[in-house]
C-alpha cells in the first residue's frame, strides 16, 4: 500500500516517522531547533568525530602491518567525510565544502589544510637593512610540500595613542634603556640599538612623520597537516641557506578562521607587533621585482634594475621554442659548483646563455606539462663548456656524405630538393664562385642540372631518383639515406658527369666548352683538397638513445677558413634537422663564425618549422657587417617575434647594423652601451617580461672542455 501513495503522502509519512524517532531519542525536530541549538549540536558531533580521528591517528603510529594501517586510514577517511562544516553558501563561494576550524589548522573541504602564522623578527636582526629587505621572507628555494602566502598590513596609528608616544613614551623608554645596567654583551648592544632607534623616531616625529602600525602574516596551504609542517621545515631551511636571520613564526592557535575573516582589517596593535615611523615602515613593504621571479626557475644572476637590492633573476625557460642571442663579445659570469663560490668570466657569453636554455629544455617542467626534450648543439665557436652527460661529435674526425639525402618518405620531394641545393651551395661556396654574377648564375644552373641528372641516371649505377617524384614515389624514395652509409657513392662519383659535360659542351661553342672545362677542373681540385668533406661516408649514428639529451656537433676545429666551416655547417644542419624529432631543438652557437649567405639556410628553416623543431641562433661578434640578426632575419625570424631575446654589450656600430636594437628600453640601451662584463638584457615574449641581468650562472665543472 505504501508504494501506491502519492509523493506528498510519502513525505508526510516520512516526517511522522522521523518525529517519532526524535521523540524516542529525546531530540527536538530540526524545524523547531533554534540556530544556536543547531550549531551546538553540529559542533558536538564534530568534536566527537575529531576526537575519534585523533585517536585513530595515534593508533596509526603504533600498528606495524600494512593491512591494519590500511584499515585505520579507511576509517579515518570515512570519519572526515562525516564532518559537518555547517557551510550554507553557494557552491564556488570560497569553498563548496566550507571550513572546519581546529586550534592549529583550518580544514578546507577534503583536500586542503591551512595554517596561519604571525611573522616576527628578533630585535636587532635586519637592522639596518636596505629598502625591500622584507622580500627576503619569500624563499628562493622551491617549496615542495605546500604554498606560502605572505600578507603585510599597515595602518596609521590613532591620533591619541600617537600623541602619547611622541610626547612621553619615546623619551621615557630611551632614558630607561640608557640607564639599564647589564653585564650581558648582547643585551647591552641591543639596548644601545634601541636607544638609537628611539632617538631616530624622535627626530622623524619632529619632522611631522606619523606612526604606522604593521604586521606580517603567513598563510600556509597544503594537502594535510603533515605537509604543512614539512613545508615549514623547508622554509626554515631556505632561510638558513640564504643566511636570513631572526625570523620567528608564531602560530595563531585557536584563531585560524578568525584571522582569515579579519584579513582586510587593520593590523593587530599590541606589544608584540611592530609600530614604526612612516619612512621606516616604507622599507618594510613587500615590494615587487622589476623582472623575472619564476617558480621552478633557475637563478642566472642579479636583476640590476630591480627596486629591491640584490634581487635574483629566476627564469623558467622550459617552453622556449625560438630564440636569438646576441652577446656582442660579452662574456658571462659563471660559478662552477665544485670550484669555490666566486664567479669568473667565461668567454662567448651568448653560448653560456644558450647553455642555460639547453639545460632548461632538457629538464622540462612537469607542472606545465612540458617534458624534457633533446637539444642539438652545433658549435661553430671555441666555446669551452659542454653540459655533462652529453654526446659530443668532433667533426674534425666525423663526416657526413653531402650526397646522402636525410628525410622521410612523406616529404621526399622537398627533402631531395633541399639536399641538392645544399650540395650545390657547398660546391659554389668552397670554389669561391659568386652566383650574383652572370658567370656565377651559369655555373649554378649547370651544377643544379648535372646533379639532378646524376641522381636520376647514374647514382648507384642506374639512378636513385626520378624526374616525377609525386607520381613515382617508390622511385623517389630510393634517394633517402638508410643504415648502409658505406654503400652510398661519394662526390667523386659525380666527377664523370662533369667530365662528360665538357665533351658535350664542345658542340655549343668555345665559350660553353671553356666554362664546362673550368667547372670540371675546379670541382676536381676542390674534392681532392677537401676529402674530409667530399670523399667520405657518413659516420654519425642513425638514431640516438633516450638518455642522450644533449648532442654536440663540434665544428670549431674543422678549419680556420670561414667558408670551409660554413660549408660543413650546411652539411651538418641538413643532417641534424632531419635527425631531430618533433619538440626537440637546434642551437647554433656562433653563426657569425662562418661565411655563408642567408638564403643557403632558408630551406632548413622551413624544414625545422615543418617538423616542429625549435631554433636558437647565437651571434657572438660585435660589429659583424655580414652575419648578424639583421642580415639573417629571414632565417632567425624578427627579433620582436622571438620567444626569448638576449642581448649583451652594444657598440654604435651594432645599432647601425641592427636597427631594431634602437627599440630597446632607454635604460637598457644605456646599460648595454657601457658594455659591462657579464651584463645582458633578457626579454621573454609570452609574458612580456624583461630585465637587465648581471649574470652569475652556476654550472657543473664536469662540463669544461680541456682540449
Amino acid at each position: 500500500m505504501f508504494n501506491k501513495r502519492s509523493k506528498v503522502e510519502k513525505d508526510e509519512v516520512t516526517k511522522g516517522i522521523n518525529s517519532i524517532l526524535r521523540g524516542i531519542l529525546g531530540k527536538k525536530d530540526d524545524a523547531k531547533l533554534t540556530d544556536s541549538e543547531k550549531e551546538i549540536q553540529r559542533q558536538k558531533r564534530n568534536r566527537e568525530i575529531t576526537a575519534e580521528i585523533k585517536q585513530l591517528e595515534a593508533e596509526l603510529e603504533t600498528v606495524t602491518t600494512k593491512k591494519e594501517r590500511k584499515k585505520i586510514k579507511k576509517r579515518m577517511e570515512k570519519l572526515k567525510r562525516k564532518l559537518d562544516t555547517g557551510f550554507n553558501g553557494e557552491a564556488g563561494f570560497t569553498s563548496p565544502f566550507g571550513y572546519v576550524d581546529d586550534d592549529s589548522y583550518l580544514f578546507v573541504g577534503r583536500n586542503t589544510v591551512i595554517s596561519v602564522f604571525d611573522v616576527m623578527f628578533e630585535y636587532g636582526t635586519n637592522n639596518p637593512a636596505p629598502i625591500g629587505w622584507l622580500n627576503n621572507v619569500i624563499p628562493r628555494d622551491t617549496i615542495r610540500h605546500g604554498e606560502f602566502i605572505f600578507i603585510t598590513r599597515q595602518h596609521g596609528m590613532d591620533k591619541d595613542t600617537e600623541q602619547d608616544i611622541i610626547s612621553h613614551r619615546i623619551n621615557e623608554n630611551s632614558e630607561g634603556y640608557s640607564e639599564e645596567e647589564t653585564t650581558n654583551a648582547r643585551e647591552k648592544n641591543q639596548n644601545s640599538q634601541r636607544v638609537r632607534d628611539l632617538q631616530l623616531a624622535g627626530i622623524l616625529a619632529g619632522k611631522e612623520e606619523t606612526i604606522v602600525d604593521e604586521d606580517l602574516l603567513l598563510i600556509v596551504k597544503a594537502s594535510s597537516p603533515e605537509n604543512i609542517e614539512l613545508a615549514l621545515e623547508e622554509l626554515r631551511d631556505a632561510y638558513k641557506n640564504d643566511a636570513f636571520k631572526g625570523v620567528m613564526l608564531v602560530r595563531k592557535t585557536g584563531l585560524q578562521l578568525e584571522t582569515l575573516r579579519d584579513l582586510f582589517d587593520a593590523p593587530i596593535r599590541d606589544a608584540r607587533h611592530t609600530s614604526s615611523m612612516l619612512s621606516v615602515s616604507a622599507t618594510r613593504l613587500l615590494l615587487p621585482s622589476s623582472g623575472f621571479s619564476d617558480e621552478d626557475g633557475e637563478n642566472i644572476g642579479r636583476d640590476i634594475n630591480s627596486i629591491i637590492p640584490n634581487q635574483y633573476a629566476r627564469l623558467n625557460l622550459a617552453n622556449i621554442r625560438n630564440a636569438v642571442i646576441f652577446s656582442g663579445d660579452t662574456s658571462a659570469n659563471v660559478k662552477f659548483d665544485n670550484l669555490g663560490t666566486q664567479p669568473s668570466p667565461l668567454e662567448f657569453g651568448g653560448s653560456t646563455m644558450a647553455t642555460v636554455l639547453g639545460k632548461a629544455l632538457w629538464l622540462g617542467d612537469k607542472k606545465q606539462g612540458i617534458y624534457g626534450k633533446r637539444t642539438h648543439h652545433i658549435l661553430l665557436n671555441n666555446y669551452s663548456y659542454i653540459l655533462p652527460d652529453s654526446l659530443v661529435f668532433d667533426m674534425k674526425h666525423e663526416s657526413i656524405n653531402p650526397l646522402e639525402v636525410f628525410g622521410t618518405p612523406e616529404t621526399v620531394k622537398d627533402d631531395a630538393e633541399a639536399s641538392m641545393e645544399k650540395t650545390v651551395n657547398m660546391m659554389m661556396l668552397l670554389a669561391g664562385i659568386d652566383e650574383d654574377t652572370d658567370e656565377g648564375k651559369f655555373y649554378r644552373s649547370e651544377l643544379d642540372r648535372l646533379l639532378l641528372y646524376w641522381y636520376i641516371n647514374n647514382a648507384k649505377g642506374s639512378g636513385i631518383y626520378t624526374d616525377d617524384p609525386e607520381n613515382n614515389p617508390r622511385s623517389a624514395q630510393k634517394i633517402l639515406a638508410d643504415e648502409h652509409h658505406d654503400k652510398f657513392p661519394t662526390m667523386k662519383a659525380f666527377l664523370p658527369v662533369l667530365l662528360n659535360n665538357v665533351a658535350k659542351r664542345k658542340a655549343d661553342g668555345e665559350k660553353a666548352h671553356d666554362r664546362a672545362d673550368y667547372l670540371y677542373s675546379t670541382m676536381d681540385t676542390l674534392f681532392k683538397k677537401n676529402k674530409m668533406i667530399f670523399d667520405t661516408t657518413t659516420t654519425l649514428p642513425d638514431v640516438y638513445t633516450r638518455d642522450q639529451r644533449n648532442i654536440y656537433y663540434d665544428l670549431s676545429g674543422v678549419s680556420h677558413d670561414k667558408r670551409v666551416k660554413g660549408a660543413v655547417l650546411l652539411n651538418t644542419l641538413a643532417y641534424v634537422v632531419n635527425r631531430a624529432l618533433e619538440g626537440e631543438s637546434v642551437i647554433i652557437h656562433g653563426l657569425d663564425a662562418v661565411d655563408i649567405k642567408e638564403k643557403m639556410l632558408l630551406k632548413y628553416r622551413d624544414i625545422m618549422k615543418r617538423r616542429g623543431v625549435g631554433k636558437v641562433v647565437v651571434f657572438e661578434e660585435s660589429g659583424n657587417d655580414k652575419v648578424n640578426p639583421e642580415t639573417f632575419k629571414r632565417f632567425t625570424g624578427q627579433l620582436n617575434a622571438q620567444d626569448l631575446l638576449i642581448i649583451g654589450g652594444l657598440t654604435d656600430h651594432d645599432f647601425v647594423n641592427v636597427p631594431w636594437f634602437n627599440n630597446l628600453p632607454t635604460t637598457a640601451k644605456g646599460q648595454l652601451s657601457q658594455r659591462y662584463p657579464g651584463v645582458f638584457f633578457v626579454y621573454r615574449n609570452y609574458d612580456r617580461i624583461s630585465s637587465v641581468i648581471s649574470t652569475n650562472i652556476e654550472l657543473d665543472k664536469g662540463g669544461i672542455r680541456t682540449t
